[in-house]
C-alpha cells in the first residue's frame, strides 16, 4: 500500500498523524513534539518530520 500525505503545510517541522492521515500536533523539534504528546492525550499518531520543499522524501528506515 502506497500512502501519499500532503505536509506541505508543515514542510521542516515534526508531525503526529493519526489513523486517517490528519496532522494532530506539530513542533519545530522532535523534542518538542513529543513533549506535547505526553500531554495531549491524542493516542495512537504516527510521528514523522515533514519534508521541506528542496529535500529528498525519505522512505522505509531510511
Amino acid at each position: 500500500m502506497v500512502r501519499t500525505l500532503d505536509l506541505t503545510p508543515w514542510a521542516g517541522r515534526w508531525v503526529a498523524v493519526d489513523s486517517a492521515d490528519h496532522v494532530r500536533c506539530d513542533a519545530p523539534t522532535l523534542t518538542e513534539l513529543l513533549d506535547a504528546l505526553a500531554t495531549a492525550g491524542l493516542g495512537d499518531v504516527e510521528v514523522m518530520r515533514a519534508p521541506a520543499p528542496d529535500e529528498p522524501v525519505v522512505y522505509g528506515l531510511g
